[in-house]
């Protein structure tokens, strides 16, 4: 609790006092202007800055998406998530085994591999080598993407 009140304290004055010291900013050495600017003042930038944006988009979860099923088809919630768990669990078992997964109107999937290669540790800057790896990646059908836009 002592934290989230000093903190609140050092915001509440770096607000009041900001506006003096950018008023008499002129009048204050640059070196004592350049230090009064980067402590509290700063922080209390730096809060307002982090704000989540109003843009941000909406997370749809797989509880609605379920009764979203289930509401479209007529089906229980129960057998709708049992649908939802078939359909992904043979995308995966087939994108997994090396197939192609083409649904006309909305998509592919594929296994998409990926080369050995030499990469550099960044904090040491020796090489070091990256192994080969599958990936699954999907394209959107030119339908879907203009449904998006």
């Amino acid at each position: 609790m002592k934290t989230r009140a000093s903190a609140a304290i050092i915001i509440v004055i770096t607000t009041l006092v900001a506006p003096l010291v950018d008023g008499f900013a002129p009048f204050l050495a640059t070196s004592h202007r350049e230090s009064i600017e980067s402590s509290h003042y700063a922080v209390a930038k730096k809060k307002t800055a982090t704000k989540k944006d109003t843009d941000e988009q909406e997370i749809f979860r797989k509880s609605e998406f379920v009764a979203s099923i289930a509401e479209k088809t007529g089906m229980t919630k129960t057998a709708s998530e049992q649908a939802l768990a078939a359909v992904l669990d043979v995308i995966q078992e087939q994108v997994a085994a090396g197939k192609k997964i083409s649904l006309v109107g909305f998509g592919t999937w594929k296994l998409t591999h990926r080369a050995a290669r030499t990469g550099r540790n960044p904090k040491t800057g020796e090489p070091i080598q990256i192994q080969a790896s599958n990936s699954p990646s999907f394209s959107a059908s030119k339908t879907f993407k203009e449904k998006c836009n």
